[in-house]
């Protein structure tokens, strides 16, 4: 079926008549899909149990709420033991599939008809060793720590992780089998964690209006998962199996007894914010008239709403969101790329739920988003149907152009639609649909996908798609839209096999030359490619290597006059060792070909391939010490030559390192270091160098006051002769003291500033006046720095729940 018709001119609401069509008559049984989440397995069973311990328990209705007190020297009260659920039995997934658990775990359960009740019993025959820290909600995953995954609807697809550090701090995420834990998400529930010297406990306390569950449910799906990182160790109760794909497909039973007169999540959240800035900013919107902005005490409000229906429907509202609070991008090489680079998602209201809009192609990359006004969103579940639906605004288009421009404070709109329906055995069929307007253009896409789990091994994903765009007012400066009228297809088909030795992805996508997604992301159309990525393992026994093994990439591409565009293959062979250290050696090849039709003053293609060598190490040697290095010596391609000049060949040396230093609990400092050198593979000339220091710290007084500090160095050194590239420094500071007692409710204070070296008159002048002359560069590079924005914030919000 084709899709050209509905690309053309398909409004919002024809999306509602695609999700009628779907679910209309479909009731087929519901299953999980692919695991992620965790880490690999890294070594076979040695020996497996004796028997397989149950994977059902019972959560009894207690008297009063439980806290840490109540199982002093690691044992529940004498009178309270009888009372409680129990679970023990644990068993490894990672290091060794299937054998009993290093270190014993048992976990007792209750509730009350206004909350569940966990308790972790964490053995430990070396309690010394046990790694933890103060730190901020969220990052704990390089800790021990523990784990519950609740399905209450036992749909085996989705289902929300809570997770508690030695210190008590917190973790909590939504999850879904086909993308893994989803960090954005955030509830309120009670958190307590205890080190003794048998090993240590945790408590997790969680409201039932922090959940969402079948009012007339009587069982649960639960997975309970300890990690032991100085083991590279991850044990499960129930078993799940690294020889099986998903983990919620194997998840056990808690028998929750009768749920008469408990209240789940059938509440109402307001969260409003009230915001008091100062901001001194460079505006450039006029390029021949740069000018610093400055605004003192400025006062602004806003906030989200969220309503939930019948535990089902999530209704989330925003009006004047503000992302003060969030930290910078994670560094990444931006110099000198073929293709735009794709950045995550970092703002909450645009990652929670997020999962309810991923389909095998990007279409919806909230990062096109810059500064909205209005928002709304409907995401959940009816019987076996999902739903997603978003709609908001975009005030930055109309930002771009001048008074006067006939676009001038206009706002793009966005609308997203997408439902997909259950069809047992982690398998689903979708449909989905996204629209950008503005200024009378507009870029629709509409089209199908599927999920097809074949066994416990391997998964199929398809999805084809068809785009329309036209260019909006062509007298107006704003240019969100190609020009003319754009449309064609898009297809994507996914492979995976997931498996305790054998690993395997293939993609295969064929975008055509008139397809565009703005409101998705695309690194390129026309072209046809396929990507390959293999590992094979091996696990020795009675060995300090825990696994080895093998693994091949590759990337090839061809456009759709058969020219080929790249060709990437890398083999490594890896090395896991206990504190999750893995090494790999890597050889490969690149080879990428560029020509007339790239826009180079070319009268034919021209291929550039070198061959590259590297290395990679990770691990956690130490509590106090995380590490993630790679150098690679290899080559590129001089996309940005001198003006009327044609790409050549470069060798390249990257190097990229991060660094976790934990030199007291408190304090945490995340280190990334970047480089990427280039000269001439014809005569060695320098060509260019990239370079960018980025370090976080972070030190918490405690588990709700913290101070943060993030800096950045980036620098471009260029030569003129060989590449036009600027030359560039940049230095970027934030400063954040943060109050978060629990989601939603906190208080911070910040200050942002950044440095570039522009010359500090801005633009060289017409002799004579102070307008800026058009023949030479606006924003000149000067020797020094100057600061084109600070910004000194204070922002307060509250969450109110009803």
């Amino acid at each position: 079926m084709r899709f050209r018709a509905i690309g053309i001119g398909i409004s919002p609401g024809v999306f509602v008549v695609f999700w009628l069509l779907l679910t209309g008559g479909m009731a087929l049984a519901q299953v999980g899909t692919q695991e992620q989440g965790y880490a690999k397995p890294s070594v076979v069973s040695q020996s497996q149990p004796k028997s397989q311990p149950i994977s059902d328990a019972n959560v009894p209705l207690l008297n009063g709420p439980l806290t840490l007190s109540d199982f002093a020297d690691m044992e529940p009260r004498p009178e309270l033991k009888d009372k409680l659920g129990h679970l023990a039995q644990f068993i490894q997934n990672t290091p060794v599939d299937g054998a009993p658990a290093t270190e014993r775990t048992e976990v007792y359960l209750g509730r009350t008809n206004t909350a569940l009740y966990i308790v972790f019993l964490c053995f430990d025959q070396h309690p010394e060793l046990i790694r933890t820290h103060l730190a901020r909600r969220e990052n704990i995953l390089k800790d021990d720590y523990v784990t519950v995954n609740l399905d209450p609807f036992q749909d085996r697809q989705r289902s929300v992780e809570f997770q508690v550090n030695p210190s008590g701090v917190q973790a909590d995420a939504s999850w879904t089998e086909a993308s893994g834990p989803d960090y954005s998400f955030d509830q309120v529930w009670d958190s307590d964690g205890r080190i003794t010297h048998k090993g240590w406990m945790a408590l997790i306390v969680i409201p039932f209006r922090s959940l969402r569950f079948p009012p007339h449910g009587s069982e649960w799906g639960a997975v309970f998962w300890r990690n032991l990182p100085r083991n590279s160790e991850n044990d499960f109760w129930p078993r799940v199996s690294a020889n099986v794909s998903g983990e919620l497909s194997q998840e056990g039973t808690l028998r929750m007894g009768g749920l008469e007169g408990v209240t789940g999540s059938h509440n109402v959240q307001l969260n409003p914010y009230a915001l008091a800035q100062s901001e001194h900013t460079l505006e450039t919107l006029d390029p021949m008239n740069p000018f610093f902005s400055s605004r003192h005490l400025e006062g602004t409000a806003g906030g989200e709403g969220k309503a939930i229906l019948k535990d089902s429907i999530v209704f989330d509202a925003t009006i004047n969101p503000d992302f003060s609070d969030v930290e910078s991008d994670q560094p990444q090489f931006t110099v000198n790329q073929r293709y735009p680079v794709y950045f995550p998602e970092l703002r909450p209201f645009f990652l929670e739920n997020a999962s309810y809009f991923a389909t095998p192609m990007t279409l919806l990359y909230t990062r096109n988003i810059i500064q909205p006004d209005f928002g709304g969103r409907i995401t959940g579940k009816i019987g076996r149907t999902n739903l997603g639906i978003l709609a908001i605004d975009d005030r930055e288009p109309g930002k771009t152009v001048q008074p006067g421009d006939p676009l001038y404070n206009s706002k793009a709109e966005f609308y997203v639609g997408r439902a997909s329906q259950d069809l047992g055995k982690g398998s689903n069929i979708g449909l989905m649909y996204t629209d950008e307007e503005f200024g009378g253009g507009f870029n629709r896409i509409g089209g199908a996908d599927f999920t097809w789990r074949l066994n416990n091994h391997w998964t199929m994903l398809g999805q084809t798609v068809e785009s329309a765009t036209k260019e909006n007012n062509p007298s107006s400066t704003a240019t969100v839209f190609p020009s003319g009228y754009n449309a064609g297809p898009a297809t994507d088909f996914q492979v995976q096999r997931n498996g305790h030795s054998f690993n395997m992805f293939n993609e295969y996508q064929d975008v055509s030359k008139g397809f565009t997604t703005l409101v998705g992301f695309l690194q390129t159309s026309n072209i046809r490619s396929d990507h390959l990525h293999a590992t094979y393992q091996w696990y020795p026994k009675h060995s300090q290597l825990q696994s080895f093994g093998l693994e091949t990439n590759q990337n090839i591409a061809f456009d759709h006059a058969h020219n080929r565009v790249y060709h990437y293959t890398t083999f490594d062979p890896f090395f896991l060792l206990p504190n999750n250290i893995v090494l790999a050696p890597l050889v490969g090849q690149n080879s990428d070909t560029v020509g007339p039709q790239n826009g180079y003053p070319l009268t034919e293609n021209r291929n550039f391939t070198e061959n590259f060598v590297g290395f990679v190490a990770r691990g956690q040697p130490r509590q106090q010490l995380n590490f993630n290095l790679q150098a690679i010596k290899s080559g590129n391609v001089n996309y940005n030559p001198p003006a009327g000049e044609v790409p050549f060949l470069l060798d390249q040396e990257t190097v990229q390192a991060l660094i976790s230093i934990n030199p007291l609990r408190q304090l945490t400092d995340d280190n990334t270091y970047l480089l990427d050198r280039d000269h001439s593979a014809q005569d060695g000339q320098f060509v260019y160098e990239t370079q960018v220091f980025r370090t976080k710290l972070n030190y918490q007084f405690t588990r709700a006051w913290s101070a943060r500090l993030i800096a950045e160095y980036d620098s471009t050194l260029a030569n003129p002769a060989e590449t036009s590239l600027a030359r560039t420094k940049q230095v970027q500071t934030q400063a954040l003291l943060t109050w978060l007692p629990h989601p939603g409710t906190v208080i911070y204070v910040g200050y942002n500033s950044d440095l570039q070296n522009y010359n500090h008159q801005l633009c060289t002048t017409l002799p004579g006046t102070r307008k800026c002359n058009p023949n030479q560069p606006i924003l000149p590079r000067g020797p020094g720095y100057l600061n084109d924005g600070r910004q000194f914030f204070i922002k307060a919000s509250y969450l109110f729940r009803f």
